[in-house]
C-alpha cells in the first residue's frame, strides 16, 4: 500500500487515502480507500503491475479478488458515507443505494432502478448516475440494462459489462440478456 497521489481534499471529510492493488486472471486493478470506505475502483488491466504490499490488505481488496475469482460476493458498502465523501446529491445516493441491493447474478432495467430509488420517471437520470460510478463491481452498475434487454453502455469499454455479467453467470447473446 502507499498513499495515493490524489489530494485528500478531493473528497469530503475522509481520512487519508491509500491505494491498494488486486490481482486476478484479467489483470491487476486498483482500489482507493479512506479507512474502511472504498472511494474508487479501477477494473483489472493486463498491463498494470501490482504495487508491492506492505502490511495487511483491506477486506475490500480481498472481496474484489474473490469476486473476480468467481465467488458470489455481497459488498456491504456504506452508501451514505460513500455519497457524502463524493458530495453526491440525494437522488444519486438513492440510486446507488438501490443499485447496491441488486443481487449477484441478476439484472434490472434503468427504469426498475429508478423506481426502486423512489423516482420512477427518472430512468434516464439513473443512467447518468451509473455513468459516474467510481466503484464498478462494488456498486454493480454492470447489472443495469436497457428495458429491452440490451446491455447498453459501460464506460470506455462496453465489453466489460458482458464480461462481468458472464462472471456472474448471466447469459448474454448478441448484446442482449437472455432468459
Amino acid at each position: 500500500m502507499h498513499t495515493s497521489t490524489r489530494r485528500d481534499d478531493d473528497y469530503v471529510g475522509v481520512a487519508p487515502i491509500v491505494e491498494e492493488t488486486y490481482a486476478c486472471d484479467l489483470g491487476v486493478g486498483r482500489l482507493l480507500l479512506a479507512d474502511d470506505l472504498p472511494l474508487e475502483l479501477q477494473l483489472p488491466d493486463p498491463g498494470r503491475l501490482p504495487r508491492p504490499r506492505s502490511g495487511a490488505r483491506s477486506r475490500w481488496t480481498d472481496a474484489v479478488e474473490r469476486y473476480f475469482g468467481g465467488e458470489p460476493v455481497v459488498f456491504d458498502l456504506d452508501v451514505t458515507a460513500y455519497a457524502a465523501a463524493h458530495g453526491l446529491t440525494e437522488f444519486e445516493r438513492d440510486v446507488f443505494a438501490s443499485l447496491s441491493r441488486v443481487p449477484y447474478g441478476t439484472v434490472v432495467s434503468y427504469r426498475d432502478l429508478a423506481h426502486a430509488a423512489g423516482r420512477p420517471n427518472a430512468y434516464r437520470a439513473a443512467g447518468s448516475v451509473m455513468a459516474g460510478n467510481h466503484l464498478p463491481v462494488i456498486l454493480p452498475c454492470h447489472r443495469v440494462i436497457k428495458n429491452d434487454g440490451r446491455l447498453g453502455l459501460y464506460g470506455d469499454d462496453p465489453a466489460w459489462k458482458e464480461r462481468l455479467l458472464a462472471l456472474e453467470r448471466v447469459r448474454v447473446a448478441e448484446g442482449r440478456v437472455t432468459a
